[in-house]
């Protein structure tokens, strides 16, 4: 896990990068702006503390759907790919299969947007 402190307007990552791993916001706030928000002035979703983003990318291999920017300066902590396969090789195939699965049906409905 590494922490890693965001200046207001940072951009955490974006659209159609490698999705590496996922984000817990420890402090401050983030907004999430999705492809159809062209001017990105307002934030499609906004995140506060403890708040996650990125987890599709943990499981399964497609890009970044959205981009991630600090709203204000901001701390979030970064779990890798492979410290989340880890943690979650431990459990369930079946679980591993739903994760999945719900995953692939979030991206398919925001392709459809």
């Amino acid at each position: 896990m590494q922490k890693i402190d965001c200046v207001q307007g940072k951009t955490i990552f974006k659209k159609g990068d490698p999705a590496d791993g996922l984000y817990i916001v420890g402090n401050g706030s983030v907004g999430l702006y999705f492809p159809a928000n062209l001017d990105m002035i307002e934030p499609d979703i906004k995140l506060k503390k403890n708040d996650i983003l990125g987890e599709m990318g943990v499981i399964d291999a497609a890009p970044r759907m959205a981009t991630a920017k600090a709203l204000e300066n901001s701390t979030v902590l970064f779990i890798s790919k492979k410290e989340f396969e880890e943690r979650l090789a431990g459990s369930d195939v079946i679980v591993r299969g739903v994760m999945a699965i719900l995953s692939e049906r979030l991206r398919d409905i925001q392709r459809r947007k």
